[in-house]
Formats: C-alpha cells, structure tokens, sequence
C-alpha cells in the first residue's frame, strides 16, 4: 500500500474509531452514573431495613458493618445515601415529629462493589472498543477501495504516457547534438535553445518517473562523491561560465541513488538557472553526514514557500522541481535546510 493511500486509510479509520470510541466512553460514563444510583438504592433500602430492625427491638439491634446516630440533621433525609469519609450516612424520620434517625454503612462495603461495577464498566467499554477498533479498519479498508482502483488506472495511463515521451525526447537530444557540429555559427543560438528545452523536457520526464516510484524507494550503498563528479561533469559542460567547487571526497551514504540524482539534479539546476553574469560560483561540501550545495546567485525572495508545489519566483520553469526534492527528502528521512537572500545566493542543506 503506497504512502497516500496509508495517509487516507489512517484517515478514514481516525473518522469512524475516535467518532465511535467518544460515544461508547459516553455510554460507559452514563452505565456506570446509572449503575451507581440502583446500588446506593439498594443500600438505601438495605439501611431502611436495619432501622425497622432498630425500632422493632428497642434500638437494641445490630447489623455488621451498620451503625446509627440519633437525633441528627435532617438533610441526608431525601438523598441516597452519601459518602462523608468512612462512611455512607442516611437520615430518616425517627418517629412522629421533627426528630430524624442516620444510620451509617462502612465505606469500605459499599466502595468494594462501585469498585466492581467501575471495572466491570471498563472492561465494557474495552471489549466494544477493540470491536469497533476492527470494524472501524473494515469500513475504512472498503471506503478507499474505488480510490486505490482508480489511482492504479491513472497510475498505469500516467506511466504509459511517460514512457512514450521518453522516445521523442531522447531522439531531439541525438538529433541535435549531430546538428551543432554541422550547423553554421549565426544559427548555434537557436540550436542551443532547442536543446535546452529539450533538456527542460527531459528533466520533467525523470521528475515524473521518480515520482511514480515515490512509495517503492529502497535504501543502498551509494557513492555520493561520484554521483556530484557526474552531475558538475554534467553542469560544467552545459554552464561553461559557471564555476563548480568539488569538496566532497570520499562520501558514503546509504539511501536510494535514483531519488538522489533527482534531489541533486534539481538543486544544481536551480543553482545554474539563476547565477549570477559575473563569477558564478557554486559550492558543494559534504561534511559531518550533511551536504551542503552554496551558490551565489540571485538568492530566493520567500524561501519558506519554495517547497511549494507550481510556486516560482521567475517565468520560467515548472515549479515542480523543488516541490519533488522536498517529497522524496521526506520519503528518505533527509532534512533540509534552506537559506536565501536576494542577491547574496542560497544554500541548501541535506542532512543525511
């Protein structure tokens, strides 16, 4: 199951568990208030009893665990019986008149079985939970079933469509590069801008191949020093203006090499798109388990906003590219750092 469809599944299970488990948690609370007063009922009546006892043998009686108190206030007279420290106290009418009798019940009887009918409650409401727990992933499991079918026929449209454009893509590339050694100088410009599109093109294209495989990344070996000796060897050829500063040596990291070239291709492209006229520099260390890719371009107005998806502070461009370094960063567990000033450059940090 891809990441997407665990994120709406957690979702959908969150809906129908916490809306089920509040309401259960309600019944128990209410059971238990309910289950509470028929017991103090029945102490109630079980106190009454002793005092009929009492008056029938001259307050001579006694009961275990029941005690009395003569001539008392009468406010306990119409509650069930209530709990003042070690004891349940209820007051009744002793005889005609104004004189009230409270006979008092151990707490420790009476808390004993509240105790059992609060666990009783609990162990309820566990039981139900767990149920609705399982009924909940069900319910939810069925629910995102017509998504996933119809992600997969646009999953499988989408990589049909990305293969197919693969083959024009590479064949403009050819062709080009054998048009620029026969092609006249006046029309090397235009060439070039053939080619840059198509390279735009090409970038687009692994950027949406990378993306289909987002949930199925695996972790390997990578030697990080010779994929940055690619990508500059690559930049270099493309950005002869541009000067690259290669302080990665020796650099083993383990993560996934397609995600990775994805990440530092669209990092190192940014870097070149937006250089500066004179002296462009850009800078690429990896120390201490952290790569850090430094230019001195025109730096980002909002950096805050650029992992944002179509967000672009120039015309060109997709405004895709970092949107997918950030998604594939999270996929791999790599925290990045952004920061940027107009005019000063911008430095990106992987944390590895």
């Amino acid at each position: 199951m891809k990441n997407y469809e665990k994120k709406t599944l957690l979702k959908f299970f969150s809906i129908y568990f916490f809306s089920v488990a509040i309401f259960i948690l309600l019944l128990g609370f209410l059971y238990f208030g309910q289950q509470k007063t028929l017991f103090l009922q029945r102490v109630a009546i079980g106190m009454h009893q002793y005092l009929i006892e009492l008056k029938q043998s001259d307050f001579k009686a006694q009961k275990n665990g029941y005690s009395y108190i003569l001539n008392p206030s009468e406010k306990l007279k119409y509650t069930i019986p209530e709990k003042i420290r070690d004891y349940y106290y209820k007051s009744f009418p002793k005889r005609k008149g104004k004189k009230f009798l409270t006979i008092l019940v151990e707490a420790k009887v009476v808390d004993s079985e509240l105790k059992d009918i609060k666990y009783f409650t609990i162990f309820l409401q566990l039981i139900l939970i767990i149920l609705f727990a399982i009924i909940s992933f069900i319910l939810a499991y069925i629910s995102i079933k017509p998504m996933q079918e119809t992600i997969s026929h646009l999953d499988r449209f989408i990589k049909d469509l990305i293969h197919d454009l693969n083959t024009p893509i590479t064949s403009i590339m050819l062709n080009t590069k054998m048009l620029k050694k026969k092609i006249e100088q006046q029309d090397m410009r235009k060439l070039e801008r053939i080619e840059n599109s198509a390279i735009n093109i090409l970038s687009l294209y692994e950027n949406l191949n990378i993306l289909l495989d987002e949930n199925n990344l695996k972790l390997q070996n990578i030697n990080l020093s010779q994929i940055i000796e690619q990508k500059i060897e690559m930049y270099r050829n493309l950005y002869p203006k541009i000067k690259f500063i290669n302080q990665v040596q020796n650099a083993q990291i383990k993560s996934n090499e397609k995600a990775i070239l994805r990440i530092l291709d669209n990092i190192i492209s940014n870097s070149c798109k937006y250089a500066v006229e004179q002296n462009p520099t850009i800078d690429i260390l990896f120390k201490k388990n952290s790569l850090t890719i430094k230019d001195n371009g025109k730096g980002i107005k909002y950096p805050q906003k650029v992992f944002e998806r179509s967000y672009k502070e120039e015309e060109s461009g997709y405004g895709i590219g970092m949107h997918i370094v950030h998604r594939l960063a999270n996929t791999l567990g790599i925290k990045i750092q952004i920061n940027s000033k107009p005019n000063y450059g911008t430095e990106i940090i992987l944390n590895f």
